[in-house]
């Protein structure tokens, strides 16, 4: 599967992505500095798992695969390289309650608008694919990137918990943004249009 966008093509996972994999996933990579830090640092262990699971998703024939995808590979459409993911979860399966993920992993690609493409698409995808009512995404103070994503996007802050982080001698703020699907039907014009 495939979906292009005018920056950045998400795509299925492919084998050969192998060692690019195990590059980004390096835990002295940047991006674990703003993805969810205050949890357990990553090791080389943990970044060996989640590159076996890409990897077996990788191997996974076509018609086996889910649908929505749970998970895509973020790729530079101007160098034809792999730079990231999206991803998706259940905050609440019972009430069909999703929530979305992104990360670029190669910081030689920050600042470039990618992750907000991106996620443009992303959104577009998973309600296209699903009756979702809504999509959120939740992150920290600390995160301005992700932020600033969301806000470029037109996802509405909704929650905001305040010194909820007490991480590397400061207090952060835990952050939800979220977008229904009637807003982003509006929203999504702004869009480029995309071969899916």
């Amino acid at each position: 599967m495939e979906i292009t966008g005018t920056r950045v093509q998400l795509r299925d996972w492919t084998v050969a992505d192998d060692p690019r994999v195990r590059s980004l996933l390096d835990p002295a990579r940047p991006w674990h500095l703003t993805n969810g830090p205050y949890f357990a640092a990553p090791t080389a262990e943990s970044m060996e798992a989640m590159r076996v699971g890409i990897l077996t998703l990788a191997a996974t024939e076509e018609a086996a695969r889910p649908d929505p995808r749970g998970m895509l590979a973020v790729v530079d459409r101007s160098e034809d390289t792999l730079v990231g993911a999206v991803s998706w979860y259940w905050e609440s399966r019972e009430t069909d309650w999703r929530r979305l993920g992104i990360g670029i992993h190669d910081e030689a690609y920050w600042g470039r608008g990618l992750a907000t493409e991106a996620m443009a698409l992303w959104t577009s995808y998973l309600f296209d694919t699903t009756d979702a009512l809504r999509l959120d995404f939740a992150t920290y103070s600390g995160n301005e990137g992700m932020i600033g994503v969301g806000r470029r996007l037109g996802f509405v802050e909704e929650g905001r918990f305040r010194r909820a982080r007490r991480w590397s001698g400061g207090v952060h703020d835990s952050v939800v943004m979220g977008v229904l699907r009637e807003e982003w039907d509006d929203l999504r014009a702004a869009w480029p249009a995309t071969d899916s």
